[in-house]
Parts: C-alpha cells; sequence; structure tokens
C-alpha cells in the first residue's frame, strides 16, 4: 500500500513538473523521498541530487529539498548551481524559485564569462538582476581585482559596486579606498572616500580605462 501511494506521488510529481513541453523541471537523486504534508508536497533527495527548473540546474553531493507549495529549496554540500553564463557553488544553498531568490553560504562564488565573485555569503536575486556579496567579498573582473566588505552586481546596469574597506589592483596600479564603481560599459573605475591611487613606473597614459578619484 506504501509502495503504492509513493509511486502515485512520483506520478503527479512527474506529470505536474512535464505540463509545460518547454519546459524541463526534475529531481533526481540516489535516494527519493515523497511527503504529503497539510501544506502541501515536499519532495527531498539524497546522494547525487541534481535539480533541474527550466533553466535553472543545482546539483548537490548531500541532499536536496524542494518544498513544491511555496518554492522553498534546500541543498547541502558542494553545491553547484547554473544559469545562462553564470555558475555558482557553495558548501549550502537555501532559495525560493517563486520569488527568485537564492543564498549561498560559506566558501560561495559565482564565476561569469569575464567575472568572479567570492565571499561567505552571495544573495542572487534574479528577477532583478542583482548579486550581493558579503563578508571577505572579493572581485575580479578583467584585469581588475578587488576585496571589499560589500559588493553589489548590477547586472542590467552592467555596474558593480564595492562598499567598505575596498582594496584592490587594476594594471598594476593599487589602491584603496572606502567606496569604488566599475562601470563595465565605460570600463572605467571610480574610487571615492579616503581614496589612494599608487601609480606603476611602467603604466603608459594610453592603457584602456580610466580611473578617477573623489572625496
Amino acid at each position: 500500500m506504501m509502495q503504492k501511494k509513493i509511486l502515485f506521488f512520483l506520478l503527479i510529481f512527474i506529470l505536474a513538473l512535464t505540463a509545460n513541453a518547454a519546459a524541463v523541471r526534475e529531481l533526481n537523486g540516489d535516494n527519493l523521498n515523497l511527503e504529503q504534508t497539510a501544506q502541501g508536497q515536499i519532495f527531498k533527495a539524497t546522494g547525487n541530487v541534481e535539480f533541474v527548473y527550466d533553466e535553472l540546474r543545482i546539483t548537490a553531493e548531500d541532499e536536496g529539498i524542494y518544498r513544491r507549495y511555496n518554492g522553498e529549496v534546500e541543498f547541502r554540500k558542494n553545491v553547484q548551481l547554473f544559469y545562462q553564463e553564470f555558475e555558482a557553488e557553495a558548501v549550502e544553498l537555501t532559495g525560493n524559485l517563486s520569488d527568485q531568490i537564492f543564498h549561498l553560504t560559506k566558501e560561495a562564488e559565482v564565476r561569469g564569462e569575464n567575472s568572479l565573485l567570492q565571499a561567505d555569503q552571495i544573495d542572487i536575486y534574479r528577477a532583478e538582476d542583482r548579486i550581493e556579496v558579503l563578508g571577505n567579498a572579493y572581485l575580479e573582473y578583467n584585469n581588475f581585482w578587488a576585496e571589499a566588505d560589500q559588493i553589489i552586481y548590477y547586472l542590467d546596469r552592467e555596474l558593480i559596486s564595492l562598499k567598505g574597506n575596498v582594496k584592490g589592483e587594476r594594471n598594476g596600479e593599487s589602491f584603496n579606498s572606502q567606496a569604488a564603481e566599475v562601470n563595465q560599459k565605460t570600463d572605467e573605475v571610480k574610487l571615492t572616500g579616503q581614496a589612494t591611487l599608487r601609480f606603476s613606473e611602467e603604466n603608459s597614459a594610453a592603457g584602456s580605462g580610466s580611473e578617477t578619484a573623489g572625496e
């Protein structure tokens, strides 16, 4: 009887996830646990977990949980997230598919086509095209790298904002400030708040991009 119930819930899950032919939605793992609660359905996978939801793909070594009734997800141990041109990894991932928000915690990292973000925690807001990087935040972008207390990456505006104890280097020139802004469209870096720029002897005035310092 129990086996029939499990197969019944599994069938419902598969039919619901494949209702839209254009969408691919599935949960895989060494073991699957399908639970019907008063709130709604909860799907748990353990061991070599893979979760596919439209363009989003998440993998984890230990555990994956999908609460279908409210869109919440949890993944643990060596988590990897793949979405469009971005790849991310962390020890743990929590989030909400409905709100399109994902939180990467512990050894978090996001890699783009020409950028790298690392921190204790990285929050991805897909609907708002924004990534927030908190705690030991680190950024690499082309020939630029920097550390800061907080980094906010505005994907739609192609703008990266760094705040708090900013220090880094670009084209052999090191700098520090209280805040910095990287404009990806113009390749300009703006430093503000007790900003200091240390010039390289080999730097040419004809180099690409520019840096500006302000109060």
